[in-house]
């Protein structure tokens, strides 16, 4: 097995969904894709928001995927999803500061782990409330740099365009 030319490092607080989204984004891949091409198994099943929502993977494969990106299992381990957040949901909340102002790499965009969390609405670093796109946006985002492309255009919307009411 040969490690990728080029790997992205997870961020501590990053997402494993928004990790391996960056990845498939360098290799202008879709998650599927991605997932597919090194041979990590059955694609897992997913909830109604698509890939960011990425549930836990068997050790087994986390060991491939960082021998692939040459990082301690470990790593990736912390920034798994917990379990109990793999639920199907009307939407996803973000803080965009956050996800666009990476203070360790502006070139690296990333969904924090933490917004996952079925019951945060409060941005912990700002102090504000969190923005909120549908989550048939994230699913149809096929890596980070779309994901990132599709929640710009959704905030462009006018207020009174966007739907008002959780789906």
């Amino acid at each position: 097995m040969r490690p990728w030319p080029f790997a992205p490092r997870p961020f501590d607080e990053e997402a494993f969904g928004s990790w391996f989204g960056r990845i498939a984004s360098r290799y202008q891949l879709s998650v599927i894709e991605a997932w597919k091409i090194n041979q990590l198994g059955t694609f897992p099943t997913l909830t109604n928001t698509g890939w960011i929502l990425f549930p836990s993977v068997p050790e087994s494969t986390l060991d491939v995927l960082a021998t692939l990106a040459r990082l301690d299992t470990d790593r990736l381990m912390r920034i798994q999803t917990p379990s109990d957040w793999i639920v199907d949901r009307p939407d996803l909340p973000y803080c965009f500061k956050c996800l666009v102002l990476n203070p360790l790499d502006v070139t690296a965009p990333r969904w924090k782990r933490r917004w996952l969390d079925p019951g945060i609405n409060v941005c912990e670093e700002h102090g504000t409330d969190l923005e909120r796109i549908p989550a048939s946006i994230a699913r149809r985002a096929w890596n980070m740099t779309r994901l990132l492309s599709l929640v710009s255009k959704y905030r462009r919307l006018p207020s009174g365009i966007r739907p008002s009411k959780r789906y």
